[in-house]
């Protein structure tokens, strides 16, 4: 299974998230980071605005491109490690 998208440029991931915001039918789900989330998932963050995951590094974090750059996020936080 492939957990990432990828573009050549800065420029392609701006075109992609604009594409996404001028489509009404497509609303971006508000970030808490105990959901889970996957690739080109759509959401909107409440500092650094609407982006879209463009990979998921791993069982708790995501990569998500906004228009101010890439930011590593937590997802699936109820995904705590436990003490034996």
């Amino acid at each position: 299974m492939v957990h990432s998208i990828k573009f050549e440029t800065d420029a392609d991931r701006i075109n992609h998230l604009q594409s996404l915001k001028n489509i009404p039918s497509i609303n971006p789900k508000d970030y808490d980071p105990s959901s889970e989330y996957f690739r080109l998932d759509f959401i909107k963050h409440p500092k650094f605005g609407v982006g879209f995951v463009e990979e998921v590094v791993g069982s708790r974090e995501i990569k998500v491109f906004f228009e101010g750059g890439t930011q590593t996020l937590a997802h699936k936080s109820y995904l705590r490690e436990t003490a034996v």
